[in-house]
């Protein structure tokens, strides 16, 4: 055989090498793929006996660990066989177990990777019959930490890009609940870098000694006050007017508004400038007034006071150092207390805190109000309340239903929240500044507002409040408590008592009467969720509130009478 023969025939010999080897690597590569397949498969199913024997015990629940080992199990699926048909099941499962972790840990990393888990997906299997599952689950995730504008987003994708899938009903719902988190259309049109908000509307409520009005507008408002004597020559009154920054308001909204409720005659709005929108209140009997801004909606309140024209004597004296302050004649005569506003917290498109059971704020609070009502009733009091049915009402309106109807007594009903599941017990809060974390937010829970925000609100307060309104309201909330820890602890065993605070609350911000605010029991923890759902807990509940108040009313008839003798 010649050399190039053998070379030639080594060559050929290497092909056939070759070729066969690539067949049968084409033959493994099939059959390695199907295997792969069928152990992705096979992993899935052991991943899920695990969550389910996790999901079974309390035992193992407690353990961080625990969880992270069936996470990871998942995660192994989606990052060795993005391709199987239970990576998409895989990604959900891990969101969920996130969300869950994150009720025993309270841990915010929790929820973020339960949130990221979700994301992804939807990102990365758009077509999966649980994409707009996982967009739900997002879109709840991102409510549940206040990001209601980044909610709102991902409802409307849910309804944009699954429109027949089977979560889009509860996304239309919760785009209607989130309306006012919608983005905006249209550009404000912007001048030295900043933004302009819009006025939307004005409201008002009155009585012949005060009256609230309130500019609602599209984002936070700056404002400067001003006053105008009476100008005879003119015809024109004295006059209160705010100059409103930065700020444009509709033709719509640029008619006399008329008041004539003994305080003001008429409100007026207009565009001052092409940067200021200017809001004049036409006087005819004031006294004093307060002017603040709110949160969620954004809008600048006016407290406008005047002389008393009605009712009994106006004269005071002082009830001593116990009292710190001066009452007037009719409440030493026991003619003050007749009116009582009861305020079932939250309600309508504002369900307030939430319990793992689904319990609802709102719903607690206005069964409790109910109960209550009757029982001040039969001891000869009128009693109002700020919501009877399931409907939302502003908190800046809360106050001034109080204030015009000439409340003596204001009683705000709340159910406590908290990030620990451990948190429990029983408080109630008069108007102040918080004086611990813990105070600080549950105001900014029942406020809706940030930290930041709450701060700026306490820097206000002391040009706000009414020293004596806010000596009356500290006995009023001491009574209120000590009468409810004494009810809860003679039926219950391991009532925690908070006690008596301080804190920032909007809707006890203007009030011209001893307002105080109630935390009856914290709805996010398991065993007081239970109770609250109970018809006995709630009987014991609403007779000690009960009981608080009318120890209120003795203990300042006593007061009275001792120093008048």
């Amino acid at each position: 055989m010649t050399l190039f023969t053998f070379y030639d025939h080594i060559m050929i010999n290497r092909r056939t090498v070759l070729y066969t080897a690539l067949a049968v690597s084409l033959l493994l590569g099939s059959a390695t793929e199907a295997t792969a397949k069928s152990y992705c498969e096979r992993l899935y199913d052991a991943a899920r006996r695990d969550y389910y024997a996790l999901l079974k015990s309390e035992r193992k629940q407690r353990f961080h660990d625990s969880w992270d080992r069936v996470i990871d199990k998942f995660s192994q699926i989606v990052d060795k066989y993005p391709g199987c048909s239970k990576a998409p099941d895989s990604l959900f499962n891990i969101g969920v177990l996130y969300r869950k972790l994150y009720r025993k840990s309270w841990l915010r990393k929790d929820l973020e990777s339960g949130l990221d888990a979700f994301r992804r997906l939807a990102k990365k299997y758009p077509k999966s019959k649980l994409a707009d599952d996982a967009l739900l689950m997002a879109a709840e995730i991102l409510e549940e930490k206040g990001d209601k504008k980044s909610a709102y987003k991902a409802y409307d994708s849910i309804v944009r890009s699954y429109p027949k899938g089977d979560m889009t009903g509860q996304a239309k719902d919760k785009l209607k609940q989130l309306a006012r988190y919608a983005p905006t259309r249209k550009k404000t049109p912007v001048s030295s870098g900043s933004k302009k908000v819009t006025i939307t509307r004005i409201r008002h409520w009155s009585n012949p000694e005060y009256s609230r009005v309130v500019v609602y507008a599209t984002g936070k408002v700056s404002f400067k006050k001003h006053m105008l004597k009476k100008d005879t020559s003119a015809g024109k009154p004295p006059r209160l007017y705010l100059d409103l920054k930065r700020a444009t308001v509709p033709t719509s909204l640029t008619d006399p508004i008329p008041i004539r409720d003994g305080l003001l005659l008429q409100a007026r709005v207009g565009q001052y400038d092409k940067d200021t929108v200017r809001v004049v209140l036409d006087i005819d009997n004031m006294t004093d007034h307060k002017v603040f801004t709110m949160e969620n909606p954004a809008r600048v309140v006016v407290d406008v006071m005047g002389r008393k024209t009605t009712g009994t004597s106006t004269g005071t004296f002082s009830t001593g150092a116990e009292m710190g302050t001066t009452i007037p004649l009719a409440k030493q005569l026991g003619l003050g207390v007749r009116r009582i506003v009861l305020d079932p917290g939250h309600g309508g498109k504002d369900p307030g805190a939430v319990g793992r059971r689904g319990s609802k704020e709102k719903e607690i609070t206005l069964a409790l109000a109910k109960k209550i009502k009757p029982l001040l009733v039969a001891k000869g009091y009128e009693v109002l309340l700020t919501r009877t049915t399931d409907k939302y009402v502003g908190l800046d309106e809360r106050t001034a239903f109080a204030n015009k109807n000439q409340a003596d007594l204001f009683v705000s009903i709340h159910t406590n929240a908290s990030r620990s599941r451990k948190a429990r017990g029983i408080e109630t809060y008069f108007l102040g500044v918080a004086r611990d974390r813990e105070s600080s937010e549950t105001a900014m829970l029942e406020n809706a507002i940030s930290e930041q925000s709450l701060a700026d609100l306490e820097r206000i307060l002391l040009d706000l409040t009414r020293t004596s309104n806010l000596k009356q309201s500290s006995l009023l909330a001491e009574s209120v408590q000590d009468s409810l820890y004494r009810g809860l602890k003679a039926k219950y065993s391991n009532v925690n008592n908070h006690g008596v605070k301080q804190a920032s609350f909007y809707v006890l911000i203007g009030a011209q009467m001893p307002a105080v605010l109630v935390e009856t029991s914290f709805i996010t923890h398991p065993g007081e969720e239970k109770l609250l759902a109970s018809n006995s807990y709630r009987e014991v509940l609403g007779q000690s509130i009960y009981r608080g108040i009318i120890q209120y009313i003795e203990k300042v008839l006593a007061m009275v009478s001792l120093e008048a003798s």
